[in-house]
């Protein structure tokens, strides 16, 4: 091959290398180009109905949730009111009880010897006031005819004035051992279920010695230890919906009843006790307890899943489907709902789709096709 020849072709080859390269540089400039221009892609990805939400008015409802035990409302320990030896206990644990029900007696011997002590000497204390009360009028009318002193007639007042304080005293002392005499017999304050059975009979007990432990177990309210965070934001009378451990999916109605004004050491948690409404036979303390109370609603709101929210140099955006094209929608984020799930926003209408399963690899522009999952 000649000079010249060899010369020719590898111009030739220059050529044509020169060429392509262009051609090359061209096409990637053309499709950096449509890229950039938002114009959809070639390649088509598959979204399924999970990954997508559509955009509605619905109701948002701002919830705090809690958990605890229940506790009985009302709960007592019942005492005695009289020193004495127990004659009888008459229930045990889980005897359910009615108020006004004996639940014990102490020996009486004692109690009924002192009323009859009492109740005669009232008798005397009267009768001794009868007839300091007709001295008192026979001396005055002596007195009035100048046959006694005047003296002898205030001596012999104020002797039945004495007297007759001496009947309220009798009648008082007369009153107090009866009322020890009926406390004899233990009574119970309310309806309920005895939970312990402290004394027994044969013990002898002092004033306000302990004899049993009572408990309504109707009426309960819940104990819940709640974030400082949370609490901020509860005020008692709000109604809150609680589930009870053994109830299944029964809801009951409650009330704040309290909140304490001071955290629990260590936890820095705060206390804050819930009254279920619902009376019901069954109830019982330290079941296990879950509840919500709604703190804010508001209705005909536009909310997006906090997923589908995302964020770039520009700002907030979600990404909506149009004509089988991703789209970048600016929003404005307004508040979250649902303890972080939801977020409130502005800037979107009703009716537009959007993606809302996280899927980092998408961008505005790219082409979508949504498949049908069985």
């Amino acid at each position: 091959m000649t000079t010249r020849r060899i010369t020719l072709v590898a111009t030739a080859v220059v050529v044509l290398a020169l060429t392509g390269a262009a051609v090359a540089w061209n096409a990637g400039r053309g499709v950096s180009t449509q890229a950039a221009a938002g114009k959809p892609d070639s390649q088509v990805i598959e979204l399924i109905r999970p990954e997508l939400h559509t955009i509605s008015p619905r109701g948002l409802v701002d919830t705090i949730r809690f958990t605890g035990t229940t506790q009985p409302v009302d709960q007592t320990i019942v005492k005695s009111r009289v020193p004495g030896r127990l004659a009888e206990v008459l229930v045990r644990e889980g005897d359910r009880v009615t108020k006004g029900q004996v639940l014990a007696r102490f020996e009486a011997a004692e109690l009924q010897a002192k009323v009859n002590e009492r109740r005669s000497a009232l008798e005397a204390a009267r009768a001794d006031a009868r007839w300091t009360s007709r001295d008192r009028s026979d001396k005055e009318s002596l007195a009035s005819r100048n046959i006694v002193s005047q003296s002898a007639a205030d001596q012999a007042r104020a002797t039945a004035e004495n007297r007759s304080s001496m009947v309220s005293v009798a009648e008082a002392q007369l009153e107090v051992a009866m009322r020890n005499l009926a406390d004899a017999q233990v009574l119970a304050p309310f309806d309920g279920v005895v939970g312990e059975r402290i004394a027994n009979q044969g013990e002898s007990l002092p004033i306000d010695g302990k004899i049993l432990a009572l408990l309504d177990t109707s009426h309960v309210e819940i104990a819940a230890q709640m974030p400082a965070a949370d609490v901020v934001r509860l005020r008692v009378d709000q109604s809150a919906a609680v589930t009870l451990e053994g109830f299944g999916d029964r809801v009951f109605n409650g009330r704040i009843t309290r909140i304490s004004p001071t955290t629990q050491p260590g936890s820095r948690s705060i206390p804050v006790y819930v009254e279920i409404s619902d009376r019901h036979e069954a109830l019982r303390g330290g079941l296990f307890a879950t509840g919500t109370v709604n703190v804010q609603e508001k209705s005909h709101a536009l909310a997006v899943p906090a997923s589908a929210m995302r964020k770039d140099d520009q700002g907030d955006f979600v990404l909506a489907i149009e004509n089988g094209v991703l789209v970048r929608k600016p929003v404005g984020a307004v508040r979250t709902w649902s303890r972080g799930e939801l977020v409130e926003v502005k800037g979107l209408e009703s009716g537009m789709q959007i993606v809302s399963a996280p899927l980092p690899g998408l961008r505005a522009g790219q082409r979508v096709r949504v498949i049908e999952t069985r």
